[in-house]
């Protein structure tokens, strides 16, 4: 267990969400079986998703927290287009549970519900 007195260090499970698709049809996580894992340092990020079953995306970098807002910056990643990108959220933590919206010109394109996983204590 971590003494870091930063709030995201730690692994976290994706619980809902949905984004948008390039047809701007919004998908939901849990219609499609988005199932993510996402594991934070004090200051670098890591995720794997499947979707259905299946390996969908993986990646991981540099992140910052700054006021409301949460940014990823991939330095690698299984889709090579998202390197370098800034992904920047609007968030809220309560407690363990961590609630991220992603927007582009006024549009929410994500949103992320994320549940801290507990240790398993041996």
């Amino acid at each position: 267990m971590s003494n870091s007195s930063n709030p995201f260090v730690g692994a976290w499970e994706l619980v809902s969400g949905s984004f948008v698709d390039e047809n701007n049809t919004v998908i939901n996580y849990e219609e499609a079986e988005v199932k993510s894992l996402k594991v934070l340092s004090e200051t670098k990020f890591s995720f794997i998703t499947s979707s259905k079953g299946a390996f969908y995306a993986a990646g991981g970098g540099d992140y910052f927290v700054e006021n409301d807002r949460y940014a990823e910056i991939p330095s690698y990643a299984s889709q090579p287009s998202m390197i370098s990108q800034r992904y920047e959220f609007q968030y809220e933590l309560e407690g363990d549970t961590w609630t991220n919206s992603r927007w582009k010109d006024g549009v929410r394109v994500e949103f992320e519900v994320w549940k801290r996983v507990k240790p398993n204590v041996r």
